[in-house]
């Protein structure tokens, strides 16, 4: 198994739904995110993969949460790594608040 830890990925929670940040910590299903933030919706981008390698395409139709300084998930089903291009066009992407 690949080693993600310190590197910024993508998570999907099997109910928690789907996170960017670095990889502190993976045990099981738990991980723990550093630097994060939850991807509520997106556009431009066909799936997580897609997001992962190139970003999205219109990041100011997209609604990505605040920045946290970390998190606890517990139900995590998929870890995908972010090439550069894509955590730089993730973290461009303008915090969605009310």
């Amino acid at each position: 198994m690949t080693d993600y830890i310190g590197k910024k990925v993508l998570v999907r929670g099997i109910q928690s739904g789907v996170y960017y940040g670095t990889l502190a910590a993976k045990e099981g299903q738990e991980v723990e995110l550093v630097d994060c933030r939850n991807l509520w919706y997106w556009n431009g981008a066909n799936n997580l993969l897609d997001i992962a390698k190139n970003g999205v395409k219109r990041p100011d139709e997209c609604q990505f949460s605040i920045w946290v300084d970390n998190i606890v998930l517990t139900d995590i089903c998929e870890i995908v790594p972010c090439t550069e291009e894509a955590a730089g066009c993730i973290e461009g992407v303008k915090e969605w608040t009310f």
